[in-house]
């Protein structure tokens, strides 16, 4: 007998309120059982199979992704390609077909104890990584069974999913028309899969704890504003949510028609400090959803996606056009292309970077362009020639000196003769700025300020480097949201050198897109805030708001 008004806690995601019938995710973590004895041979086959449609769902989902949500929440997905062809992970599994396994049972072994030496290394970073290969294992042994539904939810009426966890993937996939909402029984706000549900809009509830399928469709109300869950309310309780909802509703909708209202019109404080309201994109399809939201401009285009989208380097003008054509679509607004930034999360595998201990203060960002002389100067001769075709920008990623952006500075002036040489127009005086990201950055910003145009703080790695916290991991990841005095003091210290200079700073993190933030990066003096697409309008009204 199931007691009544069961009331269950936890952490909301995206502050809705949403009533409906539970439904739990069947199967999760279920392999299927085949025969006791294999041929190692067709197991072999069947992994490599299973790998190549893997990779290749992959690959659509992170198009899906990108679709729905934006190029920076879906970069997750690049990181499960890269997985996909993990050598060490391949070899694992190889290993144990090789010992008399099944595939799926050499996927399941071979990924655990990867996710486990990972856990076990103690490094913050790399253990974050050890979901990643859960959903990446969960890929495969789906590829493997070429009949399997891949969990696909067929009930006619909109439903709030229950589930152990979800997947990154799992997420992504899921058919909103369908989902009500979101109850996972672990997770935190800042893993991967609450940030996907919150960048599409679906309310979710993280961290109430195991709920039987007993409850299988029964009435519940969600509150993700309150952080709780009732499992058959009572009239009274059903009651005072409809009268809560009914209020939010109004005034949710009153607010959009103020943020719509204030697409054309620009960022203005109330004492008069205007600023400029940027998006982040990962590539040209992100544009029309920018424009639309009202982007000013483009405050981070992450140049790498067209790097890892292929597995050979692009070529100079296969660059360019890209370049180019963003900038005509973007008609005289500001396109800020940071350079190529691999290296510790994004490994490609043409570059062969070797594997490191500790990725995330590795080989990464301007290091690797320095190194790759080739690779960057087809780039910046790339950046320069669609420079001709609008206002565009270069911005280095990972400057933690002087002599960096002085060497990439030379490479820029040698790629600037080539082009002279070649007859091809660019704008000689375009825009030279740098990423703050870590505390050696902002420490020295009144050096660095002096050699470049502009300064873009992204948040997440400087949160990271400056209070050695991996944002993925749950048991500390609560310490960037309340330790940010730390990080807002090195903004502040690179906002006050860069003015000085007679340059602009902008933020183009997830601190960007935190509206609790942005009255103090306002007074800080952040001349502008840059942000995915479905974004912009909230941070546009909060920035109207503040004194």
């Amino acid at each position: 007998m199931i007691s009544k008004s069961i009331i269950l806690q936890g952490i909301g995601i995206t502050n809705k309120r949403v009533s409906g019938r539970l439904h739990f995710l069947k199967n999760q973590g279920t392999t299927k059982k085949r025969k006791s004895t294999y041929n190692v041979g067709t197991e072999l086959l069947r992994f490599e199979d299973a790998k190549k449609n893997a990779l290749e769902k992959v690959w659509e989902i992170e198009k899906r992704a990108k679709e729905i949500i934006g190029g920076s929440e879906a970069q997750i997905f690049e990181i499960h390609a890269m997985l996909l062809e993990d050598e060490d992970l391949n070899d694992s599994i190889i290993d144990e077909i090789k010992k008399g396994k099944s595939a799926e049972e050499a996927i399941e072994l071979a990924s655990s104890k990867y996710a486990r030496t990972l856990i076990d290394i103690g490094d913050e970073y790399l253990s974050g990584r050890a979901s990643d290969i859960k959903d990446v294992a969960n890929q495969l042994i789906k590829a493997l069974d070429k009949n399997e539904n891949s969990n696909k939810e067929v009930k006619d009426s909109p439903y709030i999913l229950v589930a152990e966890d979800l997947t990154p993937s799992e997420t992504v996939l899921l058919d909103k028309s369908k989902i009500l909402a979101i109850v996972t029984f672990g997770g935190t706000p800042s893993s991967h899969t609450a940030i996907l549900a919150r960048s599409m809009g679906i309310p979710a509830l993280v961290g109430t704890g195991k709920i039987s399928q007993d409850y299988e469709g029964h009435l519940a109300l969600l509150d993700a504003v309150e952080g709780s869950l009732i499992i058959d309310p009572t009239n009274t309780q059903a009651q005072n949510f409809e009268k809560s909802r009914a209020k939010e509703n109004k005034i949710a909708t009153e607010h959009e028609r103020y943020l719509r209202s204030l697409i054309n019109k620009p960022a203005v404080t109330r004492s008069g400090h205007k600023v400029m309201i940027y998006a982040n994109i990962g590539n040209e399809n992100e544009i029309s959803g920018a424009l639309s939201n009202g982007a000013e401009g483009i405050g981070l285009f992450r140049s790498e996606m067209m790097y890892l989208e292929r597995s050979s380097y692009p070529t100079e003008d296969e660059l360019f056009n890209l370049y180019r054509d963003v900038a005509i679509k973007m008609g005289g607004r500001r396109v800020i292309i940071r350079t190529l930034d691999v290296g510790a999360d994004k490994q490609i595998e043409y570059l062969n970077i070797p594997r490191e201990e500790n990725p995330a203060l590795g080989f990464r960002g301007v290091r690797v362009c320095l190194e790759r002389k080739d690779v960057f100067k087809a780039q910046i001769r790339a950046i320069l020639r669609a420079s001709y075709y609008g206002r565009v920008s270069i911005m280095l990623p990972m400057v933690v000196s002087e002599k960096e952006i002085l060497a990439s500075m030379t490479i820029i002036e040698e790629c600037k003769e080539e082009l002279s040489q070649r007859k091809l127009p660019f704008d000689s005086k375009i825009e030279l700025g740098i990423m703050i990201e870590t505390p050696a950055s902002a420490i020295m910003s009144d050096k660095l300020a002096r050699l470049v145009d502009f300064f873009s703080v992204g948040t997440n790695d400087l949160c990271q480097y400056t209070l050695a916290v991996d944002r993925q991991n749950s048991k500390v990841a609560f310490l960037c949201e309340e330790n940010t005095e730390a990080v807002l003091r090195l903004i502040k210290m690179s906002a006050k050198a860069i003015h000085e200079n007679g340059g602009w700073i902008g933020v183009c993190g997830e601190m960007a897109a935190d509206l609790s933030l942005t009255e103090e990066l306002v007074k800080i003096g952040i001349d502008e805030l840059s942000v995915s697409p479905p974004y912009l309008l909230g941070v546009r009204g909060k920035v109207s708001e503040c004194r």
